[in-house]
C-alpha cells in the first residue's frame, strides 16, 4: 500500500464511522492501493477512475450486499456522502 493520504492532503484524518462505511473505506482504499481512506477523503484525490469505481462498486455489493452505482461514487466521491447515498439508495439493510 503507498502512504500517499498525508503527502496529499491538508485536512487530518476523521476515520470511517459504522460498520458500512468502514467496509466501504476498507474496499476504496485496497482498489485504490493507499493505506486508508478517511470519512472526508475524495476518490479522485486517490487517483481514482470510472474502472476503479466499477471495481469498488461491485466489491460493495459483493460483502455488503448493498446495491451500489459507479456513478453514484463518481458524484459523491466522499466518503461519507457516498455512504449515504448507498444507505438512501438501500432503505432496509440486508439480511445477515
Amino acid at each position: 500500500m503507498t502512504e500517499i493520504r498525508e503527502q496529499f492532503l491538508d485536512t487530518e484524518f476523521e476515520p470511517p464511522v459504522g460498520p458500512i462505511e468502514t467496509a466501504v473505506a476498507e474496499v476504496m482504499a485496497d482498489v485504490l492501493g493507499v493505506n486508508r481512506l478517511g470519512r472526508a477523503d475524495s476518490f479522485y484525490d486517490f487517483g481514482g477512475t470510472s474502472l476503479h469505481a466499477i471495481r469498488i462498486c461491485a466489491r460493495i455489493e459483493k460483502q455488503t450486499g448493498y446495491r451500489a452505482q459507479p456513478i453514484w461514487l463518481m458524484t459523491y466521491d466522499v466518503l461519507a456522502d457516498f455512504t449515504a447515498r448507498l444507505f438512501n439508495a438501500n432503505e432496509k439493510p440486508p439480511d445477515e
